[in-house]
């Protein structure tokens, strides 16, 4: 059994800006049918209205959209089974799309599926859809479901939420469109009846795979996957596969079951598009009216500053002296250039996530190392802590009578250098506050310093080096409080 998901837009109409007041309305739909345990078969249909498509009225300071919607499953001229109602977006602020799912049961058969939808907020804004739906669910026969693709799922925990399927909320995806931004594909499907049709003892094979459309019929494996399984009444598939890397186009979602002798006695697939403007694109080459389509933007000259000082600590070589020469020129185009930059360069498929992300994370360092001095990732411990990440461990010494306060972080592995065990020695040589500088560390490229612990011990215990020359000597004699060796090596 081969088939491929409808999965299709009313009217394709995507628009950068999302209009008070639409052109026409644009629906995406995609159905599967699945059956009940008991066999009983069932048309499940999602629905999306874009925003951009359909007409918000205004209520005091928020607004909402209204849409009649009529859904018929017909044989011939005879409806089997409908639904009628109208779908309401929510008081909101600025529009959104509407998110649906309807499931209307009909018997075994060949059925048109119709579905009108009228904006109650304008009425010559309307679309109608139609489409042709085999309904063949046997008993005796292995069925694989339609595939269905969706945005994202979570597990649910009883929330009778219309999206709840097996025990997971699932957010559809009815045009099948992943726009920038998206990661993972998550899609879903159903298997039945393989206790009456695989042998007692033996599995069956799930193989699933996405193939780019590379135009005349041909198509070009990107990534697969596969399941083993034992035979069931009913087998659920959820999958998330990855497609971070994937390149703008048209791609092929496709499912096969395989039996004992690795053959194909089930299939289905799902066409889907895929956008990913900035993947192999060089960025560097970014005209201006593109870069004024991003995120970067709408920042301003501060929030511009502080981020571009965020990421100070973590760029390498001349980056980093490229970095502080537009800080200091202070044109916001190159600010916003080299911003986008680097943020794309972490997430070329959403740099604006990537950006988020960064700053909660400087955000949080800058006031946990905050000083009178500058922000806390600009101290020697924020810069670290950006740049390598958490210590797994870490000494904080304060009752070293013979040294200022200290502290030693231990990374267990550092994969940025390829090392393991390795460790940074911070201190506090003012006493002013936080102001703690690293003094010496095992990293390959920081601060490595063979005296570090003669001149922690500097100020109080000088002349209690270990060793006759006071030259050559690097390290300090033991004392029952004096411990910075011993935290450092052993430790």
């Amino acid at each position: 059994m081969k088939k491929t998901t409808f999965c299709q837009s009313v009217l394709v109409f995507l628009l950068a800006m999302l209009p008070l007041f639409a052109q026409a309305l644009d629906a995406g739909v995609s159905y599967a049918v699945y059956a009940t345990p008991d066999n009983k078969p069932y048309v499940e249909i999602n629905l999306e209205i874009a925003a951009a498509s359909i007409n918000y009225r205004r209520t005091d300071t928020l607004m909402q959209a209204s849409v009649d919607v009529l859904i018929l499953l017909k044989n011939g001229e005879t409806v089997v089974n409908y639904e009628k109602y109208t779908l309401k977006s929510p008081l909101v602020d600025s529009p959104q799309s509407l998110l649906d799912v309807r499931r209307l049961a009909v018997p075994n058969g060949t059925y048109t599926l119709e579905i009108t939808f009228q904006d109650l907020n304008d009425p010559d804004n309307h679309r109608t859809f139609s489409t042709t739906v085999t309904v063949a669910v046997e008993k005796e026969v292995l069925y694989l479901s339609d595939l269905q693709v969706y945005r994202s799922f979570q597990k649910d925990a009883g929330s009778g939420s219309l999206f709840a399927k097996n025990g997971y909320i699932m957010e559809p995806l009815p045009f099948c469109f992943y726009e920038q931004g998206a990661n993972k594909l998550a899609f879903y499907a159903e298997i039945y009846h393989s206790d009456r049709t695989v042998a007692a003892g033996e599995t069956y094979l799930i193989r699933y795979f996405i193939e780019k459309d590379m135009g005349n019929g041909q198509q070009k494996m990107i990534s697969a996957g596969n399941q083993r399984k034992k035979p069931a009444a009913v087998d659920v598939l959820l999958v998330q596969m990855d497609i971070a890397q994937l390149e703008s186009g048209n791609y092929r979602l496709k499912a096969e079951i395989r039996n004992a002798a690795n053959e194909v006695v089930a299939e289905r697939q799902l066409y889907f598009q895929r956008s990913n403007p900035l993947l192999n694109t060089d960025v560097s080459t970014l005209s201006e009216a593109e870069l004024s389509k991003q995120f970067v933007q709408n920042l301003d000259e501060a929030a511009l500053r502080y981020a571009l000082r965020a990421i100070v600590p973590i760029q390498m070589g001349l980056y980093q002296e490229t970095l502080r020469g537009v800080l200091k020129k202070g044109d916001l185009k190159e600010m916003r250039f080299f911003l986008f930059r680097h943020f794309a360069g972490a997430n070329a498929n959403d740099p604006e996530k990537a950006y988020r992300d960064y700053l909660l994370l400087a955000s949080a360092v800058d006031k946990k190392f905050y000083t009178a001095y500058g922000y806390g990732f600009e101290t020697d411990r924020g810069r670290i802590f950006l740049k390598y990440g958490r210590p797994d461990d870490l000494v904080h010494v304060e009752d070293d009578p013979s040294a200022p306060p200290y502290e030693i972080w231990v990374y267990l592995a550092l994969p940025r250098t390829n090392q393991r065990n390795v460790k940074f020695l911070f201190y506090n040589p003012t006493l002013a506050g936080e102001d703690f500088v690293l003094l010496h560390s095992s990293a390959r490229g920081e601060i490595n310093n063979p005296r570090w612990e003669r001149v922690l011990y500097k100020r109080n215990a000088g002349e209690q080096y270990d060793g006759d020359n006071s030259d050559d000597a690097t390290t300090m004699k033991r004392n029952i409080n004096r411990n910075a060796r011993m935290y450092f090596e052993d430790f």
